[in-house]
């Protein structure tokens, strides 16, 4: 039996011009709230990154919050979306719109196993637009695995 590495984090990682609009955009809209700390690449623990490389874009943050997973718990019908887990996903909506970036992973992890081999990764791709189908994946209800990974698209 594998032992967790770490838990119940989330990570936004990306394409981005060499200016740092987009990641400043970002940075911006998920701080104003004050619900994630964010750990930039360098404050990211080297263990995480290498557990997550292979979905990793130029550009990551770490967005620490250990209560945001348990949203999703809470999210029972796809239609009854928990405010948190709505506002995250309006503010990637809107980081995209504004063409800021050219490529946006999240990556919502409950658990990573120290052994690769034993966690069950849910990889999807999506546009935008259905952002909230793509989270979903995550929930108790859509539930596809232990890390969950959306890669988001423009329309």
């Amino acid at each position: 039996m594998a032992d967790v590495l770490f838990d119940c984090t989330q990570f936004l990682t990306l394409e981005a011009s060499e200016s740092g609009d987009g990641l400043s955009f970002l940075l911006a809209s998920l701080g104003r709230n004050e619900d994630f700390k964010i750990l930039h690449d360098k404050e990211i623990s080297e263990k995480k990154l290498s557990h997550l490389n292979e979905f990793l874009n130029n550009f990551t943050v770490e967005l620490v919050n250990q209560e945001f997973i348990g949203e999703f718990d809470e999210w029972f019908e796809f239609d009854e979306i928990p405010q948190p887990i709505k506002q995250f996903g309006q503010n990637i909506k809107e980081l995209l719109e504004r063409k800021l970036i050219e490529q946006l992973t999240i990556i919502l992890v409950r658990y990573a196993y120290d052994e690769k081999a034993a966690d069950n990764i849910f990889v999807g791709d999506f546009r935008v637009e259905n952002i909230y189908d793509g989270l979903y994946h995550a929930s108790c209800f859509g539930n596809s695995g232990n890390i969950v990974v959306v890669r988001i698209r423009e329309s």
